[in-house]
């Protein structure tokens, strides 16, 4: 059932899988570059443009070969690039005004592409509605843009909690997880003093898209929000918990050095392998990951790893975060009706009506659907009981405490992000003061949202 997809791929046809290479100033370049040998298309037919970022699960390419093997005279590209590159590599691409059908869409960039005029909205197409309404509320939020239009469909979704090795706990003389920051330092001092782990927390703090997780969950586990409903920052606020969770990350780094200094380059996949690897111990992780952990069989830690609600400032945690990722069309596509079939397929239902391709990315990735009905299937609970190891409590609770990030349906959200990332990490190690990064972060908002 498990398959790790990193592993290489058998090909029997039609889909050219090719990895990015770097940051791109123009898009023919990329694809140059990308494609490596295009002579190697399929001739003939339609060919789809395909985009997406790197750690594909592993049902995807072969559940699309399942629908162009059913699908003569139709074949796809697909051009992937890792993450931390991937909204330099697209906005490229649409700036040029490359050809493009079907596109991955971060949620903290769907409403910025689609302001743009990027993307193609969706409303009005049928089939939408019933696939929409199947999702969850927070994977239908993450589908819109600014307008409030449908801009695709609900790809992957899953919450964030707190990663633990359970025997690294039990060697430090704790029977359950820590409930809030305070009992998390408590913890955290004892390892280390224990010998067990110089640094066994990692926050993965590294200045990059799609980062800084630890802190979103944080502050809503401490009951606090970044943004109101207008999009309006809060986190300047004298009642709210991000400067005195920011002064705890900043001791927890300098003062109790319970977090290593690496951590700030490290984003949350690095920790990720971390904790698969038994170099970290504990990490905030999207709910999957206790697949990669105690599931998958090159894990080291199988069966030792468990997941806790968040640890926030009060005794409990209230909230945490989640993120809802889409896929959709790019408004230059000139196969529509191609592009939406395959789209539909490759996110939603196949011609029965069936959530094919989506239980098996589940199956396959421990988690991420966001069609809560799948989590029903007698095989999709039998491998939650595996990576839970039987205990899913808090795992279930964290789906229910989960919240968005705040602000992502914005068109400056995502240059907002990296400028609040670097203002933080700076406050962090010390280069400056923890209030004044919190006040740049909070007018850079502002100014960005009146621009």
């Amino acid at each position: 059932m498990y398959h790790d997809p990193r592993r290489p791929l058998s090909r029997r046809r039609l889909i050219q899988i090719a990895a990015a290479g770097g940051a791109l100033a123009l898009a023919h370049r990329a694809n140059a570059q990308d494609r490596n040998a295009p002579a190697s298309l399929k001739r003939g037919g339609t060919t789809l443009q395909m985009r997406a970022w790197e750690r594909y699960p592993a049902a995807d390419i072969p559940g699309l070969n399942r629908y162009l093997d059913a699908t003569p005279g139709l074949s796809i590209e697909w051009v992937s690039t890792p993450y931390s590159r991937y909204r330099d590599r697209m906005i490229a691409e649409f700036i040029s005004q490359a050809p493009l059908d079907i596109v991955q869409l971060p949620e903290s960039e769907i409403a910025a592409w689609a302001d743009s005029g990027w993307l193609k909205p969706l409303d009005g197409t049928p089939g939408l509605d019933a696939l929409l309404a199947a999702a969850t509320p927070a994977a239908r939020e993450g589908v819109k843009g600014v307008d409030g239009k449908v801009y695709g469909l609900p790809y992957l979704s899953d919450a964030f909690g707190l990663a633990y090795d359970e025997d690294t706990l039990h060697k430090a003389g704790f029977d359950k997880p820590a409930r809030n920051l305070d009992e998390l330092k408590t913890q955290m001092l004892a390892i280390k003093k224990a010998g067990i782990d110089e640094f066994p927390l990692s926050l993965a703090m590294k200045r990059q898209p799609g980062n800084f997780w630890s802190l979103w969950a944080t502050v809503y586990a401490s009951g606090g929000d970044m943004f109101d409903a207008e999009n309006q920052p809060v986190f300047d606020k004298a009642d709210n918990p991000l400067k005195a969770i920011l002064e705890w990350y900043a001791a927890a780094l300098n003062e109790w050095k319970i977090v290593g200094q690496e951590d700030m380059q490290r984003d949350w996949g690095a920790s990720r392998t971390g904790i698969r690897t038994g170099i970290v111990k504990f990490g905030y992780m999207a709910q999957y990951a206790l697949a990669e952990f105690n599931v998958w069989p090159d894990s080291k830690v199988a069966g030792r790893i468990k997941m806790a609600l968040v640890p926030g400032l009060g005794p409990e945690c209230i909230a945490t975060v989640s993120y809802a990722h889409s896929v959709g069309l790019a408004a230059t596509t000139r196969n529509p009706d191609h592009a939406w079939n395959i789209l539909k397929y490759y996110a939603g239902t196949d011609k029965d009506g069936q959530f094919t391709l989506p239980r098996e990315r589940l199956l396959g990735e421990g988690g991420r659907s966001p069609y809560p009905a799948l989590y029903q299937d007698a095989a999709v609970k039998e491998l939650v009981a595996k990576m839970t190891g039987g205990d899913d409590g808090d795992f279930q609770k964290l789906s229910r405490l989960s919240r968005l990030r705040q602000a992502t349906k914005t068109a400056w959200y995502a240059e907002w992000e990296l400028f609040m990332m670097a203002q933080f990490q700076e406050a962090m190690m010390g280069r400056t003061g923890i209030a004044e990064a919190i006040k740049k972060s909070a007018d850079e908002a502002r100014r960005l949202a009146k621009a």
